[in-house]
Formats: structure tokens, sequence, C-alpha cells
């Protein structure tokens, strides 16, 4: 294999998928601020606490959670056991990150894609409701960021996938400090 193989290269193409994805995730920071910002001042300030805030911080959060995933997975910030790990050849690293995302990764978010799918769909044909809330919100667009999320982590999977077959080929990493990487 070369230094650019057609894995790095098609890493290089599907890490912006994730890049993108979590830039837009961060904009979703903007009205959870302000909804917290508006619970807090009209709960002690005013002694009036709204319960439309809560719900829609609670949907927000739970949604920024979510879509972050892809984008955490591209930038290395998941839970790793890294004294282990770092001490490892380039070739063990990948060998052992692909029997991880064969082995838990794929069939894991693959339910999740699936069962969230199902969620979404009920909610979005019955027009469900947070019938705990006075405000009763739809629910739908909450339970479409499960599938959602679950179809991004599995792109930037693929792409993980492809970093470790060109270093399981070259014996190094593609270099992640290029531009491309960086997206």
């Amino acid at each position: 294999m070369s230094a650019d193989s057609v894995w790095a290269r098609t890493a290089r193409r599907l890490d912006p998928i994730a890049v993108w994805s979590g830039r837009l995730a961060c904009l979703m920071l903007v009205p959870l601020v302000l909804g917290l910002t508006w619970e807090v001042v009209a709960r002690y300030v005013f002694n009036a606490p709204t319960q439309w805030a809560y719900d829609l911080t609670f949907m927000l959060y739970g949604m920024f959670f979510m879509l972050g995933g892809a984008f955490t997975l591209q930038r290395k910030g998941h839970v790793r056991t890294d004294m282990y790990y770092e001490r490892w050849p380039p070739r063990r690293q990948a060998a052992v990150d692909i029997a991880c995302y064969a082995l838990i990764f794929v069939p894991f978010v693959s339910v999740f894609v699936f069962t969230g799918w199902g969620y979404f769909w009920k909610a979005f044909v019955t027009n469900e409701t947070f019938v705990s809330s006075a405000w009763q919100p739809i629910t739908w667009p909450f339970r479409l960021a499960m599938p959602l999320a679950g179809a991004l982590l599995l792109v930037q999977g693929t792409s993980e996938v492809c970093k470790c077959v060109h270093a399981l080929g070259t014996g190094h990493w593609p270099d992640e400090r290029s531009p491309e990487f960086q997206a």
C-alpha cells in the first residue's frame, strides 16, 4: 500500500460528515443555554417555573448528546484503555480496533438504528406527545435523533475501520494532522 492508500482517502472523505454533524449539533447549545437561563430566572427571580423550558432543555440535551457521538468518535474522544493500547504498535492497535468494531460497535449501533427508527416512526405516525408535560410537545423530532445518531456513528465507524485497514497494511496510521483530517 502507498502512503496514501485507498483506505486513507476513503477515511478522509468520510470524516467531514462527522465534523459537520458535530458542528451542527453544537448549534443546539444556543437554545439549550437560553432555555436553561430562562428557567432559572423564571424559577428563582420570579418564582414562576415553566414546564416548557424543562422539556425543551431535556429534549435538546438528549439530541445534542446523541448527535455528537460521531464527532467524538472522529476526534478519538471515547473511552479506551490507553495504558495498554498506546504501547502497542499500530498494526496491533488496528487489529484490536477492527475486532472491537466488528464484535461490539457495529452490532450495538445497528440495533440502536433499528430500534431508534421504530421509536421514531411510531411517534411520527401517531403524533406522539410527552403526556407527562402540560406543554405536551411532539416527540418525533427527539426520537429522530436516535436513528440519525446511529447512522452517523456507522459512517464514522466505517471511516475508523478504513484507517485500521490502512494501518494494518502500512504499519502506521494515516496522518491525521493533515488538513484533510481536520475538516
